[in-house]
């Protein structure tokens, strides 16, 4: 039963109203764009990915960013199989692909060679020319960073470690126990993994920096191990969503090289990363700070000098010919 209050209160909302006058509607925030990437699991991309998406990096840049960390071979699996368009790619691999008609572009920096060549601290080895007839372990003989690894010790030692090595492929844990047990001479391993055996300087020393080698030919690290890789069509698809996500990705590399924000990973992410140990966490803050772990740098001098190391590539014969410079390697700053 409507009552004289009622009716009253009606009234005066009705006025109420009209006084006002209509509300404007809120403004939306911009729908932030996916950006689907397979990350390999066990690395540094678990930290700057899933770390700097919780700090709220990728959104800042217009990403919803989601990662999915696998093994290995999964993540080997991605770019190829369109399970991702865009990702951090083994380098020297994303260029053979390319070279066998995969439309790919290199969008920008990414992981370094961080995997230097480890030996047991005790060994007689002094330069890679030393490990012929020796036994080699990698993680992956279809890792950038191997490839490109191996291409900097022909160049620099003429030693070939598929041809001129006993070479093994192990997995990543198990690999690092073969060269602390003098079952391997020496090893390239997954990125945490080989850093934390960098960081036990009582069993492990270096043998040799590929990332060394080329900053004293150049001035600029390695970046083949993982630079930003894309299907062609998805860039051209849209392209302020690729040069969103390249500078989203940049920055992620740049957060997590903050002390603080390393800490904060790897207390959220550390155990996938394979990074736990505080010994680990002080060499990979030693890396990020000092030892250009990533290559954020995407100038023109920069990218002439990764496409100097594809011509390295291809005169020790691991490449069959280098792409266009001009054409594969995309929103070079001036």
């Amino acid at each position: 039963m409507t009552t004289r209050r009622s009716l009253l209160l009606a009234g005066l909302g009705s006025l109420t109203a009209a006084g006002l006058g209509p509300r404007p509607p809120a403004k939306a925030d911009p729908a932030l764009q996916n950006v689907h990437m397979v990350i390999p699991a066990e690395s540094v991309f678990v930290l700057n990915y899933l770390g700097a998406k919780d700090a709220g990096v990728f959104a800042k840049h217009g990403i919803d960013l989601s990662a999915d960390p696998r093994p290995f071979a999964g993540f080997l699996a991605g770019l190829p199989s369109r399970q991702c368009m865009v990702d951090t790619y083994s380098g020297i691999d994303a260029i053979q692909k390319i070279n066998q008609g995969l439309d790919w572009v290199i969008i920008g920096g990414g992981l370094t060679v961080v995997q230097d060549v480890l030996v047991l601290k005790n060994s007689p080895y002094k330069t890679p020319a030393d490990l012929r007839g020796k036994k080699f372990g990698t993680f992956s003989t279809g890792a950038g960073s191997f490839k490109a690894a191996r291409a900097a010790m022909i160049d620099g030692y003429k030693i070939d470690v598929v041809k001129d090595t006993s070479l093994q492929q192990v997995a990543g844990p198990a690999l690092t126990k073969l060269l602390e047990n003098g079952q391997l001479d020496a090893m390239i391993n997954i990125s945490s993994l080989n850093l934390a055996a960098e960081a036990q300087t009582d069993k492990f020393r270096v043998l040799f920096s590929p990332n060394d080698y080329w900053k004293q030919k150049t001035g600029y690290p390695i970046v083949w191990a993982a630079p930003l890789v894309a299907w062609r069509s998805w860039v051209d698809e849209d392209q302020t969503r690729a040069k969103n996500f390249a500078a989203a990705a940049e920055a992620s590399f740049r957060w997590l090289e903050k002390p603080e924000n390393l800490d904060a990973a790897v207390k959220s992410h550390g155990a996938l990363a394979g990074v736990t140990k505080p010994e680990d966490v002080a060499e990979y803050k030693t890396w990020l700070q000092s030892k250009n772990m990533f290559m954020t740098d995407w100038s023109r001098k920069a990218v002439d000098a990764q496409w100097q190391f594809l011509e390295v590539c291809q005169r020790t014969g691991i490449l069959d010919k280098v792409p266009a410079e001009d054409k594969y390697a995309l929103f070079v700053e001036s």
